[in-house]
């Protein structure tokens, strides 16, 4: 079996190089996208050594042209691509009163502009190969975060274009099949590299989940077995909870606002979404746990695959017994 062509934008850190190394270890050749030279070149390593090919493509995804240039050489060298996992986000820290209007329109060129940007690139190729297009949104789009406007803004738009976007797809007979994978916080270095006005980072977050949890969603889902995944039971429980008692549930945000305010870091994140920050790491340091949800869907699919082979099994069992009568 031919080895599958992967791009990945965000690939120098957190989900994304979670997300190249599962397609390593299935021996893929992985086109890693970033911004950061030091963190592609340890990115690529560590795909090398779990077993897939790499390709390095230093690029700003809001740089029309070397977005363009970096899927021209991806595409050139690997022959076409077969999966593209748009996955960018940065974000700036803050009350909305506190934080420069440039620091918010930046975020919104990051995190929707240059995903929106990446698939307009995508898809023709994609087209060609009958591929997948995965697109790493967020929990935010149901659970707003405080202190985050300009990412949570980011993150409903991105659901809203993908859902669009879907639609068109569909209406047009599209081979492409189109994914969204919502995780809830992650263990990622994401939280130190935000931008903050006041100088202070986002605190701990005591659910956050581990980054391989979000790559297993994102290779199922290019795998064509879901269209939208939720990264994380608690994220399901909490959109509930706002769905039946938002009054309740947004003084709840409120004051988890207020907290985090009192007791983040004291100290300046690195601004990813003006400066390369992904240096090869995958956590954060905060904590990373495996997702149940996950978990749980893909071992009932996998129970249900072999059960599915055991029946396959009998029935060509029966048929060559019918056949020696």
């Amino acid at each position: 079996m031919t080895s599958r062509r992967v791009l990945i934008t965000g690939a120098s850190s957190g989900i994304g190089l979670a997300t190249a190394l599962r397609f390593a270890r299935q021996g893929a050749h992985v086109a890693l996208l970033a911004r950061n030279e030091r963190g592609l070149a340890v990115a690529a390593a560590l795909v090398r050594a779990a077993g897939g090919r790499s390709l390095e493509l230093r690029a700003d995804v809001t740089d029309h042209d070397a977005l363009r240039r970096a899927f021209e050489r991806a595409s050139g060298e690997l022959g076409g691509l077969d999966v593209v996992v748009a996955n960018v986000g940065a974000a700036a820290y803050g009350r909305f009163e506190e934080t420069p209007a440039e620091d918010f329109r930046r975020v919104i060129e990051v995190t929707l502009l240059g995903n929106v940007d990446t698939i307009r690139e995508a898809l023709p190729l994609l087209k060609r190969s009958r591929g997948s297009l995965v697109v790493t949104g967020s929990a935010a789009a149901d659970v707003p975060m405080p202190l985050m406007s300009a990412y949570t803004a980011a993150k409903y738009a991105m659901r809203g274009f993908v859902d669009a976007l879907g639609a068109e797809l569909r209406a047009s007979g599209s081979p492409v099949h189109l994914a969204l994978v919502e995780p809830g916080p992650v263990d990622t270095p994401f939280w130190v590299h935000v931008a903050s006005e006041d100088g202070g980072l986002p605190p701990s977050l005591p659910f956050a989940y581990d980054p391989d949890e979000v790559a297993l969603a994102i290779v199922r889902a290019a795998d064509r077995r879901s269209e939208r995944t939720t990264v994380g039971a608690l994220m399901l429980a909490a959109r509930a909870a706002r769905g039946i008692a938002r009054p309740l549930a947004d003084r709840v945000l409120a004051r988890a606002s207020a907290l985090a305010r009192s007791s983040g870091a004291e100290r300046r994140g690195t601004a990813a979404i003006w400066n390369p920050s992904g240096e090869g790491r995958l956590h954060g340091g905060i904590g990373g746990r495996p997702s149940l949800l996950v978990r749980g869907a893909t071992s009932v699919r996998g129970a249900a695959a072999a059960l599915g082979g055991t029946l396959a099994g009998l029935a060509a069992g029966d048929a060559e017994d019918g056949a020696s009568r």
